[in-house]
């Protein structure tokens, strides 16, 4: 066994712990809620998701963030749903809760959801981030409408997905 190794690997864990907390206290004093910057440090449901029927991604026209999102809906109701986007802590964190927010739940009830709803559970956002939660809510109802539309034509889909 290699004892300098572990205690190496040790020092390494414990100083990027120390720097998580660092990090984690200077957010707090810039106005993100422990929620944010939970849903930063350990997004939900991030990256792509195969045999989805519902997808979409949108450019923020005020900052240039991206976010993408994709539904697999059965029976009207979300069984899955991830997204990715830019490293930004507004559009990671409100992307990661409005997932959160939506699984389990019926489109009917989806589509009433606002930016306002996905700020209230991350318990806000700095002024100036603020539009990450609309970026979240509007790339969700777009892919709700990509999957209505792959309803209407569900051949167009197998092409997309290859």
């Amino acid at each position: 066994m290699d004892l300098k190794k572990d205690k190496t690997d040790e020092i390494k864990d414990e100083t990027t712990e120390a720097k998580k907390i660092l990090a984690k206290n200077e957010l707090v004093k810039s106005g993100y809620s422990e929620i944010v910057i939970d849903h930063w440090l350990n997004p939900r449901n991030l990256g792509k998701i195969q045999n989805y029927n519902g997808y979409s991604g949108k450019i923020s026209s005020s900052c240039g963030d991206s976010m993408w999102v994709w539904l697999k809906i059965e029976n009207g109701t979300v069984k899955n749903a991830t997204f990715l986007s830019d490293i930004c802590i507004g559009a990671v964190s409100a992307g990661s809760m409005m997932t959160e927010m939506i699984k389990g739940k019926e489109i009917s009830k989806i589509l009433t959801i606002s930016d306002h709803d996905i700020l209230r559970e991350l318990g806000g956002l700095p002024a100036q981030y603020e539009h990450c939660a609309g970026l979240a809510q509007k790339t969700l109802k777009f892919a709700i409408a990509d999957y209505n539309a792959y309803k209407a034509a569900p051949w167009k889909k197998l092409y997309e997905q290859k």
